[in-house]
C-alpha cells in the first residue's frame, strides 16, 4: 500500500503547478505516508475489536484445543510410567478429594455410566489403589476410600500434570502468569458455587 502511495507522490509533481501548492501537497502526502507506514509496522491500522461473542469463540477453542494437549500429552506420560490409565486418574483424584465418594457420584463426575464407573472402581480396587467402605448413611452404596498406594499414585500424576502446565504456560511473563491464576481462580470459584 506505501509503495503504491510513494509512486502516487512522485507522478503527482507532473499535475500539480504551481510550486507553492504542490510543496504542500507533497509535504501533506509525505506526512499521510509516514503515518501509514508507522501504523502498518506498529498494527495499529487493525480491524475493530472481536465481538464479545467472537471472543467467547476464540477462548471456546482455545480451551478446547489445550485440554485436547493436556489429556494427550498427560495419557501418555502416564501410560509411559505404568501409573494407572487417565480415567482411573481422574477417579481416583476424585476419591482423595473428597471422604463422601460413591460409584454413582463417579459416574456422575465423569460423565459415564455406572456400569463403566463399577468397572472403574474394580480396576482400582485389584491394583490397590481404592478400598470400598460400608456407608453410614446409605446401607445400599458404598463409600470409596484412597488407600495409601492410591494416594502416591495420585501425587504421581499431580506432578505429571504441574510438569505439563509449566511447558505449556512457559510462554507467559511472571505478570501473565499472576493475572492468569487470578482470573483462572475467579472462573473456578463461579463454577464451584453453583
Amino acid at each position: 500500500m506505501c509503495l503504491i502511495y510513494q509512486q502516487d507522490l512522485e507522478n503527482a509533481k507532473f499535475y500539480i503547478g504551481a510550486p507553492t501548492l504542490r510543496s504542500r501537497v507533497l509535504d501533506t502526502a509525505r506526512k499521510i505516508s509516514k503515518i501509514l507506514t508507522y501504523m502498518t509496522r506498529n498494527n495499529v491500522a487493525t480491524s475493530p475489536p472481536p465481538t464479545r461473542a467472537e471472543t467467547l469463540q476464540n477462548i471456546s477453542n482455545a480451551w478446547r484445543g489445550i485440554k485436547q494437549h493436556m489429556h494427550v500429552r498427560i495419557g501418555e506420560r502416564v501410560r509411559a510410567e505404568r501409573i494407572t490409565s487417565l480415567p482411573q486418574c481422574m477417579a481416583l483424584g476424585s476419591i482423595c478429594a473428597r471422604t463422601d465418594m460413591t460409584i454413582k457420584k463417579i459416574a456422575e463426575l465423569l460423565g459415564i455410566t455406572s456400569p463403566a464407573a463399577t468397572q472403574l472402581i474394580q480396576e482400582l480396587a485389584s491394583q490397590d489403589l481404592v478400598k470400598k467402605v460400608p456407608n453410614p448413611e446409605d446401607s445400599r452404596s458404598l463409600l470409596l476410600h484412597p488407600t495409601a498406594a492410591g494416594k502416591r499414585n495420585l501425587a504421581k500424576t499431580d506432578k505429571i500434570v504441574t510438569q505439563e502446565f509449566e511447558k505449556i504456560l512457559t510462554s507467559l511473563t511472571d505478570d501473565e502468569l499472576a493475572e492468569y491464576a487470578r482470573l483462572t481462580k475467579k472462573i473456578a470459584t463461579t463454577i464451584y458455587e453453583k
